[in-house]
């Protein structure tokens, strides 16, 4: 049997999209997406500004198979941040991630809160073959001495 063939083969990759936007209807969400990357600690960087979600820039991109993680605030000490209402998703919401002239929709499978220090680190930045998606933000009671809330909330979702 020979290995070469007159037969042609396409290999299928796909590229994703570098998200600008997400969009969750059933919360009346609609915002920009920025790029973000790693602190020195190696941790996830997340966006300065309480109103904007970070895009983890060295995941996946969302339209491809992995893991997409976007994190953002739920609140700061001035008010309210961009994520105060994720808590409010549901099992099967529609979450819509735009690109330049694209858009992935994804459906929430999975709504957990994890202890600060104890989340599903694999779960979240590690491999998968699906294409997955994770809305991350804070919960719970919030601890001034650490100047971070408890518990994590993590929104996971696959694509449509």
């Amino acid at each position: 049997m020979s290995v070469l063939s007159n037969e042609v083969r396409t290999v299928r990759t796909d590229k994703g999209i570098t998200p600008t936007g997400l969009s969750i209807p059933s919360i009346n969400l609609t915002t920009n997406v920025i790029s973000v990357g790693l602190l020195s600690d190696g941790s996830m960087e997340v966006p300065k500004n309480v109103m904007e979600v970070g895009w983890y820039k060295l995941g996946a991109k969302p339209g491809q198979a992995g893991n997409v993680v976007l994190a953002g605030h739920v609140d700061d000490y001035l008010g309210p941040g961009i994520f105060i209402n994720l808590h409010e998703v549901s099992i099967s919401d529609e979450i819509i991630i735009t690109g330049e002239d694209q858009t992935v929709t994804y459906r929430v499978v999975k709504i957990e809160k994890y202890p600060y220090n104890d989340g599903p680190i694999e779960e979240v930045f590690g491999f998968t073959s699906e294409k997955r998606l994770h809305l991350i933000t804070c919960t719970g009671v919030y601890n001034p001495f650490k100047r971070t809330h408890e518990e994590r909330l993590v929104v996971t979702a696959i694509a449509q």
